[in-house]
């Protein structure tokens, strides 16, 4: 296995290509393949996406059991939890290579832009937490930009929140890349890697 960041990348985007022209090769999905991995995963990648059901993540890549490492939640949050699970997939599976994928339509931002919407209160919690962060950027009203603007934000929460996953990329271990994927076109925007922010040097008197 290849665990070079570009060269998996390559890999993601010409199983996508495979999807899009219809040649899916549906690798690893034997019966056979979930006994091969029973005793450990050595997946090649982690993706950070939407729990919206129309964005099966494996089936865009044209990848099986045990390649992907995928953590889901509603709006494609960075959360605590989702950060520990992809600082495990990196310091633990050697994953090269974080996806974040968001998507066209997501009903997460959709509900963060209408404030009228009822809503649960471990919902509200979560729309709230997205409303604000769309306000900061400045992203209030269109859909699509919203949810663009989100899916870069949350790649760079995403960095930004880990001392683990900055210095893999600072290492060049480590890439983090942005994406979206468009629900009536069936392709992907890459929309390219986040970098870690520089650290603060010290003032010179």
């Amino acid at each position: 296995m290849n665990n070079c960041p570009e060269a998996v990348l390559a890999d993601l985007r010409g199983g996508h290509q495979r999807f899009l022209s219809g040649e899916s090769l549906h690798p690893h999905s034997s019966r056979e393949r979930m006994l091969e991995v029973e005793t450990g995963q050595h997946p090649i990648a982690a993706v950070l996406g939407c729990a919206d059901s129309r964005v099966p993540v494996e089936l865009l890549f044209d990848t099986g059991f045990g390649d992907l490492f995928v953590v889901r939640n509603a709006g494609t949050l960075s959360t605590t939890a989702a950060i520990a699970s992809l600082e495990y997939a990196v310091a633990h599976l050697d994953v090269p290579v974080i996806v974040v994928l968001g998507h066209e339509r997501c009903g997460a931002v959709e509900a963060a832009l209408n404030p009228g919407l009822p809503l649960t209160p471990s919902l509200a919690q979560v729309v709230g937490q997205l409303r604000m962060e769309l306000f900061h950027l400045g992203a209030r009203e269109d859909l699509e930009q919203a949810s663009r603007h989100h899916t870069l934000n949350a790649a760079r929460n995403l960095v930004d929140s880990s001392v683990l996953l900055t210095d893999r990329m600072r290492s060049g271990l480590l890439q983090v890349e942005a994406a979206f994927y468009n629900l009536h076109s069936t392709t992907i925007d890459w929309m390219g890697s986040v970098m870690p922010m520089r650290p603060h040097m010290p003032v010179m008197q």
